[in-house]
């Protein structure tokens, strides 16, 4: 009887060990897929930045101006790396609270060697679509 209750001591605590180690695999997953879940949630929150060479309608509060100057070649001059630098700028200096960037412009050097991009960043007064402020990140 003494062997029969060792042997059913050492399978429970086998058994315990396994849970252990499949709930630990199980957090770990878990903490996998919040991590890649959070990163797409910035890149789709970052391209949520309403991008404009003009004012915006909606009523907005200026939060700054954006400007930076870099050497002219073919890749920087492209609207996509313009508005994607300006957003990641943005992002940097006020977080979540900008919704768009407006009055965008990017001009070349009078010796055509470097290009200076600016805009300004604003916070959508009240209700939007597209405004980040206005936007709760998921938890699950």
């Amino acid at each position: 009887m003494r062997s029969f209750a060792r042997a059913l001591a050492v399978v429970g605590a086998l058994g315990a060990l396994l849970c252990i180690a499949a709930c630990q695999a199980a957090i770990q997953h878990q903490q996998e897929q919040k991590a890649i879940a959070m990163k797409l949630n910035t890149t789709l929150d970052r391209q949520r930045i309403l991008m404009s060479t003009g004012d915006l309608s909606n009523p907005h509060e200026k939060l700054g101006d954006l400007s930076y100057t870099e050497p002219l070649n073919s890749d920087n001059i492209d609207t996509t790396h313009i508005n994607e630098k300006l957003r990641h700028m943005a992002i940097d200096k006020w977080g979540n609270q900008v919704d768009a960037i407006i009055n965008v412009k990017s001009t070349p050097s009078a010796d055509a060697t470097m290009i200076t991009a600016s805009g300004e960043a604003v916070r959508v007064i009240g209700d939007c679509d597209f405004c980040r402020h206005n936007f709760i990140m998921p938890t699950n």
